[in-house]
C-alpha cells in the first residue's frame, strides 16, 4: 500500500517540474547570455579574472634599440725621446757638466782622441799620440779636461795619460779624510783616515795623494788633507 501511495505522490508532482524546466529554457533562448572570456590566474588565486580587451588594429612589435656605438677616438702620437750622448753608460747633458778643478802636465801613454765634451760620441777635435803632454785644467767623472796649444779646451780619457806618478812617503795628516777608489770627488768611498797619524804615500796624482792603509787597501786622499 505504501509503494503505490508513492508513486502517485511522483506523478503529481512531475508535471510541475516539467513546466518549471520548459519555461527556463524558453527564457534562456529568448535572452542569451555574452559570452565572457576568462585567462588563467597565477597559481593560488581564488578565481579567473577577465582578460583586458585587445587594442584596435591589433598588437604592434616594436623593434629594439641598436646599442650606441661609442665614437671613435683620436689615437694619441707616440712621444719621440731625444737620445742623450752617455758616457760610460751615464748620461751627459750637451750643454753642462761638473769639473773639478785641477792643474799640471800630464803625459799621454797611448795614442787617444781629444774630444769637444766628455763623451767617446762627441766629436773629436785632434788625436793625441803616445809621449806628448797636455795642460790639465780639471776632471770630471771619467775625462779629464785639458787645454790644447791653440786654447781650444778638450777632454781625454783618464786612461789615455800617466794619472799618477809613483813615490814612497809618510805624510801627517792634518785633516780627516774620506779614502776613494779613483783621484777626484765621484770616487767611491772605501774607508776614513783620521788626524794626527801619518800616512803611507805611494803615489802622487792631480790634486790627490794615494795611500796604502795597513790593512793594504789602497785608494786616494785629497792633498788638502796632509801637512
Amino acid at each position: 500500500m505504501m509503494e503505490k501511495s508513492s508513486r502517485r505522490s511522483i506523478c503529481r508532482v512531475s508535471p510541475a517540474l516539467a513546466l518549471a524546466l520548459a519555461t527556463a529554457l524558453s527564457l534562456a533562448i529568448v535572452f542569451p547570455q555574452p559570452a565572457r572570456a576568462f585567462s588563467e590566474s597565477p597559481v593560488g588565486s581564488g578565481s579567473p579574472t577577465e582578460a583586458p580587451p585587445l587594442p584596435p588594429g591589433g598588437l604592434s612589435v616594436v623593434p629594439g634599440e641598436k646599442a650606441a656605438q661609442p665614437a671613435p677616438t683620436a689615437t694619441p702620437r707616440p712621444k719621440v725621446r731625444k737620445k742623450k750622448t752617455t758616457a760610460h753608460g751615464k748620461k751627459v747633458s750637451a750643454e753642462k757638466f761638473e769639473v773639478e778643478p785641477m792643474s799640471g802636465r800630464l803625459k799621454i801613454k797611448q795614442d787617444a782622441y781629444i774630444f769637444t765634451r766628455p763623451s767617446k760620441w762627441s766629436p773629436h777635435i785632434i788625436r793625441a799620440h803616445a809621449g806628448k803632454y797636455v795642460v790639465l785644467t780639471g776632471s770630471t767623472r771619467y775625462y779629464l779636461q785639458v787645454r790644447l796649444k791653440d786654447g781650444k779646451t778638450g777632454y781625454i780619457a783618464q786612461s789615455a795619460v800617466e794619472l799618477v806618478r809613483p813615490t814612497d812617503k809618510y805624510f801627517k795628516l792634518t785633516h780627516n779624510a774620506p779614502v776613494l777608489d779613483k783621484p777626484n770627488r765621484w770616487g767611491k768611498k772605501l774607508a776614513e783616515v783620521h788626524r794626527p797619524y801619518y800616512v803611507h804615500v805611494i803615489g802622487v796624482a792631480p790634486s790627490y795623494m794615494q795611500i796604502r792603509m795597513k790593512s793594504g787597501m789602497v785608494g786616494f786622499i785629497p792633498v788638502t788633507a796632509l801637512e
